[in-house]
């Protein structure tokens, strides 16, 4: 309990620290900044329209719905197979019992502490973000779109304010990036987009 307490004094100190140079680096986001960001979005929707294309097909393939991009919309006999869905089916069963466990080894001999910190640490972490369903989501996504993409927040509301690590699976159709790259870290800029209500928005910025 101790030692459960001393971390997160310490991780609260810290979330202070990175707030406090947040504020003071973060500039302000006037209406200028927002019309070269929506420019910048759109060009990057553009270079990805092809890939969002596929991704659409590909789910009303899962569907059995793959003669709406066949046979040229001929009447003909349109049979609908479950070959895929079982195919897909069986690999998912597979991914799923190959679920990952946390073993973090040390490098070095001085790294063994840390490593069996995190061995600890680790563990709750995702067991707090029930990484076991996102993995799930993820495992489907890729076998039916052949990639996938999560990602891994910093959330400052959880615990009371003291923040805590947030995974998330991140739908491909609603992430942009540079177009024409093949490492993600090389775009200059990176999108992630969601629909959210009005009302919601408000309540998250009240003072706009």
């Amino acid at each position: 309990l101790e030692m459960r307490a001393e971390q997160e004094m310490q991780m609260l100190q810290r979330t202070a620290e990175y707030k406090q140079m947040q504020a003071q680096m973060k500039p302000k986001i006037d209406s200028k900044v927002l019309r070269k960001a929506s420019e910048t979005l759109r060009k990057y929707k553009e270079g990805k329209a092809r890939l969002e294309q596929k991704i659409i097909a590909n789910e009303e393939f899962w569907k059995l719905r793959q003669w709406n991009y066949m046979n040229d919309g001929k009447k003909d006999f349109k049979p609908a197979s479950a070959w895929l869905w079982s195919c897909i089916q069986s690999r998912y069963s597979d991914v799923m019992d190959s679920y990952p466990t946390c073993n973090f080894q040390p490098r070095q001999e001085d790294d063994k502490v840390e490593a069996k910190k995190l061995s600890s640490i680790v563990p709750i972490i995702l067991e707090q973000n029930r990484y076991e369903d996102t993995y799930s989501d993820i495992a489907w996504y890729t076998l039916k779109h052949g990639g996938s993409v999560q990602g891994i927040f910093w959330d400052g509301s959880k615990h009371n304010g003291l923040g805590d690590v947030s995974i998330k699976k991140i739908d491909i159709l609603n992430f942009f990036w540079e177009a024409g790259i093949t490492d993600i870290q090389e775009s200059q800029n990176i999108f992630t987009t969601e629909l959210v209500s009005n009302n919601i928005l408000e309540q998250r910025y009240p003072q706009c």
